[in-house]
């Protein structure tokens, strides 16, 4: 359904479905970062890996995935870059021994892929 500006409708659920893509996004920038002060040998290694890591996420997504994206890539284009990046989040807590964190996470990735989709609102997240 439709409102009379030709935007779906706000329901709960597509609501719910943007507020968990919203919060792994937020997540996966925690876990960059996370896993670069892990992986860090002192302290300078530490900010630059973790800076780096958040870097190279917000500007993968911000050149391809985010809905005011430069250079937003369309479907299935978008959707393999959003699954990298979301898988190196997951790689990222795994490999610093955070494996049920890293498991959780993705399936969190997993479900709100199919929630988008299943929403229609590909084009609007």
């Amino acid at each position: 359904m439709q409102t009379t500006t030709g935007r779906p409708r706000l329901t709960p659920l597509r609501a719910a479905s943007a507020g968990l893509r919203f919060l792994l996004e937020l997540a996966g920038l925690a876990a960059v970062a996370y896993w670069g002060v892990v992986v860090g040998d002192g302290l300078l290694q530490q900010v630059a890996l973790a800076v780096g890591a958040v870097v190279f996420f917000v500007g993968v997504w911000g050149l391809f995935v985010a809905p005011k994206a430069v250079r937003r890539l369309g479907d299935p284009g978008r959707l393999v870059v959003e699954l990298i990046v979301f898988g190196v989040v997951v790689v990222a807590l795994v490999s610093v021994g955070q494996i049920l964190v890293g498991f959780g996470f993705g399936l969190l990735v997993v479900v709100s892929e199919v929630l988008v989709v299943v929403l229609g609102q590909r084009d609007e997240l």
